[in-house]
């Protein structure tokens, strides 16, 4: 086989069904040789825009829980890719990308289409290869395929050559018989001894649970857990889904916009047993003031995120699936009613509430409301980024993990859209729902054409308020009410959607938002509804920048 041909015949046999990327001249072997494959066929997923193509694998990776596949050209087509590189690095996202490069011969002579993007790709992604002899092509892919994969899940990089594409390759014998994961690193007895002690003493325990726990897919043992120790459980933005939302025990998302009584659980706290998060800035907020009567035990597949920001008084370098066994057989069986009594006054005093909105719009957290009554537990909801992307994390009610999509470490406008698409590929027939702000979406917009082309039948809600939210809500409330660059100009969303064959509506009113949500229930195509939200309206809970999480405006 080529070198092109054995790319395709490793991937597929480690599971890769679904490619998704743009075509162009360096890369031309390899998309050729899809087009060549009668066995076990690979579906390619042709985007508008390179950058399109890493947030569709993105969402693919996050619903299935395996590595997706994205195919970029060299120079541009590889250059375009490196925003979404960040955005899977920061999310624990595994991306195997493959970007096209100028023949060997040509390395380094400022030929057509060349950039070196074996040097430009290496600070955002777990490791990078470059390809040179058509004996490494096996080798190589199986290696970024178990990289992208294991410990911490994060995207890879190999550069290919366009001439060791058409190569020809030494004979492949097959995939390796893989052996279980050994763990090899067992912690010292007087560690589990302090966790033990810690555990037992605890009047105010919280379970603090990241996008850890969605990647080992350890969320049953964090209940567990819970209900053992009788404990609150909070959750980042990648952590939704882990405690279902309904669950008495959920206290929803804390950090910068989390809610009032799950920030000031975390500063009342006497334990915090943070599992698979990372202590992002977010979070935190003012660092030195961070749960300041908590003792902190911290676990972690990622040794460089232990005492990066927050120093714990027990760390534990271990992958979930690996630790939990030994933290269940240990946890004991406790009540903490006075705790309990004290979270549930909070709630009570301090509820999520829904704002008033002018004639004509409907309040985003309102919005949100309608949409639960129309939501599955299976259904897959993406945001894009911004002030729609917090209302959705406090008010959309999610039950299990992989089912809430989010641009989280690096705040990716643009995300959204196309990490839908490529969710949608990923979990057969059940629903996917976009949640935009007009500006955001207008980041990908080009999308729609793929949308169209393949038919994905996506629930498209573009939230309008005319302009960057988030970016006006900070002016107002931080720089002097202000305003300069939020203000948009925008399509009309709904002719544009219709110039794609995509059926769409514009609402302005509860009522006439449950009415829309009704008829596209039983459309099996993709549709897009316009829903008008107010210009002026702020998300709150909020902790302001660099304030301690007790800090909270309510609105």
């Amino acid at each position: 086989m080529t070198g092109a041909e054995l790319t395709w015949e490793v991937l597929s046999q480690l599971g890769t069904k679904v490619v998704f990327g743009v075509p162009g001249g360096a890369i031309l072997p390899l998309v050729d040789a899809l087009a060549t494959r009668v066995d076990n066929p690979i579906d390619f997923i042709v985007s508008r825009h390179e950058s399109a193509s890493i947030h569709a694998g993105n969402g693919y990776a996050r619903v299935t829980a395996k590595p997706a596949v994205v195919l970029a050209t060299s120079g541009p087509g590889g250059t375009n890719v490196i925003t979404g590189l960040v955005t899977a690095m920061t999310d624990s996202v595994p991306v195997v990308l493959i970007i096209g490069q100028v023949p060997t011969t040509l390395i380094g002579t400022d030929a057509f289409q060349e950039a070196d993007l074996f040097n430009m790709t290496m600070p955002a992604v777990k490791h990078s290869w470059r390809i040179t002899d058509p004996a490494e092509v096996a080798d190589v892919f199986l290696q970024a395929y178990e990289t992208a994969a294991t410990g911490r899940p994060g995207p890879v990089v190999v550069e290919f050559p366009k001439n060791i594409q058409f190569m020809e390759c030494p004979p492949w014998e097959g995939l390796p018989e893989k052996h279980p994961e050994e763990d090899t690193q067992e912690e010292k007895p007087i560690v589990w001894s302090r966790i033990k002690s810690y555990l037992r003493s605890a009047k105010k325990p919280l379970l603090y649970v990241g996008g850890g726990v969605v990647s080992s897919n350890t969320q049953d043992y964090v209940m567990q857990f819970a209900e053992i120790y009788d404990c609150p459980v909070a959750h980042t933005l990648m952590g939704i889904g882990v405690c279902p939302s309904s669950h008495p025990r959920s206290l929803g998302m804390l950090g910068m916009h989390g809610t009032w009584y799950a920030n000031n659980a975390m500063q009342n706290a006497d334990l915090v047993i943070a599992l698979g998060a990372r202590f992002d800035d977010r979070v935190t907020g003012k660092l030195d003031q961070f749960a300041p009567n908590a003792r902190i035990i911290h676990v972690d597949v990622d040794a460089a995120e232990l005492s990066k920001l927050v120093r714990p008084h027990v760390a534990i370098h271990k992958d979930l699936r690996q630790a939990f066994p030994k933290l269940l057989k240990m946890v004991p069986r406790m009540s903490h009613k006075e705790w309990w009594a004290t979270i549930h006054d909070w709630q009570a005093k301090h509820p999520l509430r829904i704002p008033a909105a002018p004639e004509g719009t409907v309040a985003t957290a309102a919005v949100m409301r309608v949409i639960n009554n129309h939501l599955n537990p299976d259904d897959v909801v993406v945001t894009e980024v911004g002030q729609h992307q917090m209302w959705a994390a406090l008010f959309v009610k999610r039950e299990k993990p992989r089912t809430f999509l989010s641009s989280g470490g690096a705040g990716t406008m643009g995300y959204g859209f196309p990490a839908a698409l490529g969710a949608r590929f990923g979990i057969g027939e059940r629903r996917v729902v976009l949640l935009a702000g007009d500006g955001s979406f207008q980041m990908n917009l080009q999308e729609m054409g793929t949308v169209a082309q393949y038919q994905i039948p996506l629930w498209i809600i573009v939230l309008n308020n005319g302009g960057h939210g988030m970016v006006r809500q900070w002016q107002d409330l931080f720089h002097g009410q202000r305003r300069i660059g939020v203000d948009l100009l925008n399509p009309d969303f709904v002719r544009l959607a219709e110039s794609f064959g995509i059926r769409g509506f514009s609402v302005n009113s509860q009522e006439a938002l449950d009415e829309a949500l009704h008829i596209m229930e039983s459309i099996n195509a993709p549709v897009l509804l316009e829903v008008m939200v107010p210009k002026d309206e702020h998300v709150f809970p909020m902790v302001p920048a660099g304030q301690p999480l007790s800090t909270v405006l309510e609105g």
